[in-house]
Order: C-alpha cells, then structure tokens, then sequence
C-alpha cells in the first residue's frame, strides 16, 4: 500500500503500546517457541552462558540517507521529553532466565523500557506511560 493513499486522519506511527505487543511477543517467540522447536526437551537445554534477552528498536531508511529518528514511527510523546535531537534506536539486554510467566515477562519488559527510555534521554518516562 502507498501511504500517499491513506486517509489524512490515519496515523503510521506506532503506539508505545503495539511497539510493546511486538516485542513481548517477539521475546516470546524466542525464549518459548524457539527452543521448542530445536530440542525435544528444551528444559534440559544447556547454556553457553547467561541467558540474555535484547530488546532494539531501530528505524531504517535508505543506506545513502541518514537514519530517521524513531519519532517519526513512534508515538514516543508519553515518554516525555528527551535530550536527544536524533534518536534512530534504543536498546536494552536483559540476563534473565527464559522460562518465565506472561505477566512476570510483562512487567520486566516494562522495567526494561523504561531503563532503555531513561538511557535515551527520556528522564521523566516512567512504568505509568506503557500502560
């Protein structure tokens, strides 16, 4: 679809609350059904090391241009203001174990956002704003 196409009022940014759903579920499909899928017991799988969760996003465009801030595909308004006049990824790593409960992998991605949000210069952003 051409965005040219899309109706003035509909917007293309995301809501901090999509940008969440994908990564719980991305982390999801990682820790849960990816290990599944290699082993038949995955709850014998060994460890090279600590287990660690990466949680990025980053806004691509074409090689020869400069990268485009996330603000432009992501509604980041409730995180608050930010120090930064460009700001084309965040990232986060988690060491934790991979078997967790839905809502204890819930309320640890909201930790994790907020700390990826204070790293990005959004100091006022607090658990509040991703619910």
């Amino acid at each position: 679809m051409d965005l040219e196409t899309l109706p003035a009022d509909v917007s293309t940014r995301l809501s901090l609350e999509e940008v969440q759903a994908v990564l719980f579920a991305a982390w999801e499909t990682a820790a849960d059904l990816l290990p599944a899928a290699t082993t038949q017991d995955p709850t014998h799988m060994q460890w090279a090391g600590a287990p660690t969760v990466e949680l990025r996003l980053s806004a691509e465009g074409p090689h020869d241009r400069p990268r485009p801030d996330l603000g432009t595909m992501i509604d980041l308004s409730p995180l608050g203001p930010t120090d930064r006049s460009v700001l084309p990824e965040m990232a986060v790593t988690i060491t934790v174990a991979p078997a967790l409960e839905r809502k204890e992998r819930q309320g640890l991605l909201r930790r994790a956002f907020v700390y990826m949000a204070h790293s990005c210069g959004f100091v006022e952003a607090d658990e509040d704003a991703l619910l």
